[in-house]
């Protein structure tokens, strides 16, 4: 699960920083918010994670070429927000495995 947050974290840096950012950040935002909101992506999640994602889905409706153009302080804010989200997400996943392994743990004696 972790490998996962690490592979969604590397596709969102990379759709902000491209150098061609007029031609890919679009595509590649609407490519993530469609990756995270894909019942197949949600389905390991928790509850508490995949309300996480669709908050983060919520902001990256924020970021595009258009809103870095009419407000990139909104832009800048939204992606600050994500990646908080990132890090309060990485934290619920760990939690959530820890949660996992106590209740097989209780289980198995």
């Amino acid at each position: 699960m972790e490998n996962v947050l690490r592979e969604l974290r590397r596709d969102f840096t990379a759709a902000i920083s491209s150098d061609q950012n007029d031609v890919t950040l679009d595509p590649s935002i609407t490519k993530l918010r469609e990756k995270i909101s894909d019942p197949d992506f949600l389905g390991p999640f928790s509850i508490y994670s995949r309300s996480q994602l669709r908050k983060m889905g919520d902001f990256l409706t924020h970021i595009s070429n258009a809103g870095l153009k009419d407000n990139p302080l909104q832009v800048a804010l939204a992606v600050d927000s994500i990646l908080k989200s990132f890090d309060s997400l990485e934290l619920t996943v760990k939690q959530s495995a820890a949660a996992d392994k106590r209740i097989e743990a209780r289980r198995a004696s």
